[in-house]
Parts: structure tokens; C-alpha cells; sequence
């Protein structure tokens, strides 16, 4: 790159709130750190997935394809053979991607798209092999029912627990009702083999006219899942409507509400259907945020390079552009710090790396870390977590 480029660069990480080199130091309650610039130009980094040599396997959203970063030099260089028929549009594109639990042995990636056209759309699942930067042996393994003509809520998120995948959808917002009905694919999140084929002992299983991938039902746009190191337990947050964003902890034929219950208003500022936010049957959250954050990607995390974050869960804000840090104790959130609010950034996607710092996507199209900076003090007492924020914006 000439001198010329990389000053243009330089300067537009600078307006974008990157400090040159890495060098400000950032102080949050446990842990200070500094940002470093990775790669820039990205279309709108959707997932992050570290390969076992380091470089990253992004999913750009709005470019329709997954790419391949090298994290030493900032290169961007696409895959070839992916699918040809990415619709792209609002919140449609290339989603979310994640490795085969066996990457090492069998080279299997796992990524979800939206297909289709303007006038039918859902989304799908398919794996193929990486081989160098081509996609070969592709096979699609699931596809999301029933097919439909907008361009928003797919939700979906990607994550393997005992060797089975998870798949979540969003409700497609006209299709909100579809959440309650475990005959769809909609508001659900689902458990395949990474064939694709339907465990046995999936909830829904044995019962006539059930989708029998549907794993738990009543969501509504969910953007995030991870599995908790240690315990297993799959943890989900999705957006709500007017306020009522949610983390949920995520069991097998449990019912997590919506439309009939929520913390969060219609965008009109009128009551969700009867306006309730319990009923019997229906999982109550572990954590709401109301305004809502519009959360997107979350990880656990589990590295030494900030030791007072270990076990924390970390969310990508998009409408209050900051990252959400979340300290869990069993099933309950005991204390909520925002990081990066003054940055103005969407983060869209946010991950542990192999060097155990934690990197994030941002809609602008950049991909960052955070590396510590120094010793912070332990004499911090974290408070209790709170419910309030301010904002809300679909998809957003």
C-alpha cells in the first residue's frame, strides 16, 4: 500500500474514533485497554470465526459473501464458490458463520443466508468445505419456513452444543403470530445434527404438525447465541420492539413469550397485545433492556489478557453503539458497564480471538481489538445490574 493510502486510511480511522497506533487508553471499571485497527472496508461484518492458523472468516452482510482476513496485514480476500443467490436487502444478506466443532479433521464451515427474491425470501443453512479461499462440497441443510416477501427480522444466529446445531430465526415481524405456533420455523430456535437431519429427543419431535427441528418457541429477532464455557447452558438475547430487548437462557420446549408477553411497547408506543409481561407457561428473561440497546453478536469470555472479564458476556450495541458487558452468576445477570459509548460505532458482531483479546465488527466496516493496557486495580466493587437504557431503532 502506498504512503498516500495509508495516510487516507489513517485519517479515516481517526474520524472514526480510532486512535493512531492503538495508543489511548480506555479505563472501564475492571480492565484497561487500548484499540487496534485489524481491517477496514468491510460490508457490514456480520460474524467472526477464527480459523486454527489465526486469520479470520467474516461474513459480510451486504456484500452477500464470507471472506477471509488476515489479521497481521488487514488483507480482505473473498471466498470463491460461495452461493449465487443472496438476496440483499435492509437486513438480508450473508449472516451468520461458525466452524464444525471438527474443523481440524474435516474443514466444515457453517454459514446462514438470505435467499430468494424480493417477492419470496427465508433463510438457509448450508456447509461447505474451505479449501484455501474456495467453498467446495456444498450441501444446503436447512431451510427456514415458510418462505415470505419482506426484507427484515431473520434473526439468526449459528452455535454448536454436544455436536448439534442451533439455528435462530426472527419472527419476519408481519409473521409475529407464527412465534407461538411450533408448525413454522419463525420466532423458534432450532436443534439439527450438522447433517441437518432432526435429533430424536427434540421437544417437538412426536407431535403431528410441529416443525420438528424447533428446539424453543417464542422469540422474536434473535441476533445472538452463545454457549456458556462450563456449564453448556446456550444463552440467546434478540431485539424487542419499543424497548424489551432480551438475554435469555435458552431449554428444550421451554416458551419465551412473544407476541403474547414482552417488556418492550409496539413502535407506536401501544401495549403489546394485552400489554403483560408475564404469564404462566412463559419464560421470564435473565436480563431486559428498556429503552431498548439493539443487540447484536455476543461471546463469553474466557482469556487471561483481561482476567477481570473472565466468564463475562459481551453483546454488540447497534442502536446505543457501545458494547454491553455482562457479569453472570448462575442463570442471573448481577451487573451491567457499557464500553465504547463515546465511539458512535454499531458494533454488529463481537468475538474472543486465539491471542485471547476480543475483537468487534462494525457496520462502517471496520474490524478492531481490544488489547489491555496495564494493571487496573481490584479494589472495584461491581453494583447491581440495571434494566434501564435509553433508545430503540429496528434492526436495525
Amino acid at each position: 500500500m502506498s504512503r498516500s493510502a495509508l495516510s487516507i486510511v489513517a485519517c479515516a480511522l481517526v474520524a472514526a474514533g480510532v486512535p493512531a497506533g492503538g495508543t489511548d487508553v480506555i479505563e472501564s471499571k475492571v480492565a484497561n485497554f487500548t484499540i487496534e485497527e485489524v481491517a477496514t472496508g468491510l460490508q457490514i461484518p456480520w460474524a467472526i470465526a477464527f480459523l486454527p492458523d489465526q486469520r479470520m472468516l467474516v461474513s459480510e452482510r451486504h456484500a452477500g459473501r464470507l471472506s477471509i482476513v488476515e489479521p497481521s496485514d488487514g488483507s480482505v480476500t473473498p471466498l470463491a464458490g460461495g452461493p449465487t443467490d443472496v438476496f440483499i436487502k435492509d437486513n438480508a444478506g450473508m449472516l451468520d458463520v461458525v466452524l464444525h466443532p471438527d474443523f481440524a479433521r474435516n474443514s466444515l464451515i457453517y454459514y446462514a443466508y438470505t435467499a430468494g427474491t424480493d417477492s419470496l425470501n427465508t433463510t438457509v443453512v448450508e456447509r461447505a468445505r474451505l479449501d484455501g479461499h474456495h467453498l467446495v462440497d456444498r450441501q444446503r441443510i436447512f431451510t427456514a419456513l415458510p418462505w415470505y416477501h419482506n426484507s427484515i427480522v431473520y434473526g439468526c444466529r449459528l452455535a454448536f452444543l454436544d455436536g448439534y446445531l442451533f439455528i435462530t430465526m426472527g419472527d419476519r415481524w408481519d409473521l409475529r403470530h407464527l412465534s407461538q405456533s411450533p408448525g413454522t420455523h419463525l420466532g423458534k430456535i432450532m436443534r439439527v445434527h450438522d447433517d441437518g437431519s432432526v435429533p430424536a429427543d427434540n421437544p417437538y419431535n412426536q407431535i403431528t404438525g410441529a416443525a420438528h427441528e424447533v428446539w424453543a418457541i417464542g422469540v422474536r429477532n434473535p441476533q445472538g447465541l452463545a454457549v456458556q464455557p462450563g456449564t453448556g447452558m446456550l444463552w440467546e438475547h434478540e431485539h424487542g420492539p419499543l424497548g424489551g430487548d432480551e438475554v435469555n437462557v435458552i431449554k428444550p420446549g421451554r416458551n419465551y413469550g412473544w407476541p403474547v408477553i414482552s417488556h418492550g411497547r409496539e413502535y407506536s408506543d401501544e401495549p403489546i397485545g394485552e400489554g403483560i409481561t408475564a404469564k404462566q407457561g412463559m419464560e421470564q428473561p435473565a436480563h431486559y433492556y428498556v429503552p431498548s440497546i439493539a443487540p447484536s453478536d455476543m461471546t463469553f469470555y474466557t482469556g487471561s489478557a483481561f482476567p477481570g472479564w473472565q466468564g463475562d458476556l459481551f453483546i454488540g450495541a447497534l442502536a446505543l453503539t457501545h458494547l454491553n458487558r455482562l457479569v453472570v452468576d448462575g442463570e442471573t445477570i448481577v451487573h451491567e458497564e457499557r464500553l465504547l459509548e463515546d465511539k458512535a460505532w454499531r458494533i454488529r458482531t463481537v468475538a474472543q480471538g486465539p491471542d485471547e483479546l476480543i475483537y468487534i465488527g462494525v457496520d462502517d466496516g471496520l474490524l478492531l481489538r481490544l488489547r489491555p493496557a496495564g494493571e487496573k486495580a481490584s479494589t472495584f466493587v461491581e453494583d447491581s445490574a440495571t434494566t434501564t437504557n435509553p433508545s430503540n431503532v429496528t434492526d436495525r
